[in-house]
């Protein structure tokens, strides 16, 4: 009897601890960044649809995208997030400048160590980004870093469009770097606007 008594309290202690977990949706304006245990999640499911290999090509430049949905993240602040991560590959002239396509399924990296990832909803592109979509159209912003210099990093901002069966994804880059100690340092792909096709 007292095995079953510790058993119920042992069970109501985990539920309510549960329970007290705070669901921001994802992209609200509402923000308990300084709350502990509250969790941003994609409750509309608006990540899902930026899912997969996406691939740009144009003459001999050529750029992959592979993206995942990683659900409750845990942050070095002790909160939860969902995200959209990845890896990518650019290839300019036959040349491969980058390829982080192996990193996509390690089991060792997660999170913001993806060299891409982010989840930020934006509804307003910076003047420089071509922008074909409304003011309400959620789009999603990831940060994009180079392998081969901690230092350097960019912005990568996604549209999903669905052209008569043809899933696409209208994209801005563009360089981000701050620091290091090289002020010509910059991400290997140039900025501009792409248009990546969904391969899978």
């Amino acid at each position: 009897m007292k095995q079953i008594l510790l058993l119920i309290l042992f069970c109501t202690g985990i539920i309510s601890c549960k329970a007290q977990t705070i669901i921001v949706p994802l992209g609200s304006e509402q923000d308990y960044e300084f709350t502990s245990d509250y969790y941003k999640k994609d409750v509309n499911n608006e990540l899902e649809k930026f899912t997969g290999t996406w691939k740009y090509t144009n003459g001999s430049t050529e750029v992959v995208f592979k993206l995942k949905k990683e659900e409750q993240y845990q942050t070095t602040n002790n909160y939860y997030i969902d995200l959209l991560v990845g890896e990518y590959q650019y290839i300019e002239n036959g040349i491969e400048e980058v390829n982080t396509l192996a990193d996509f399924d390690s089991s060792t990296i997660s999170g913001f160590q993806h060299n891409l990832s982010g989840g930020v909803f934006t509804y307003n592109l910076p003047t420089y980004c071509d922008d074909n979509s409304t003011s309400s159209e959620i789009k999603i912003t990831l940060s994009i870093e180079d392998p081969n210099d901690q230092y350097t990093s960019g912005k990568v901002i996604l549209r999903y469009i669905n052209n008569d069966g043809i899933e696409k994804l209208e994209t801005c880059i563009y360089d981000y770097t701050s620091d290091g100690d090289d002020p010509n340092a910059r991400i290997s792909i140039p900025d501009g606007n792409y248009v990546f096709v969904k391969q899978s």
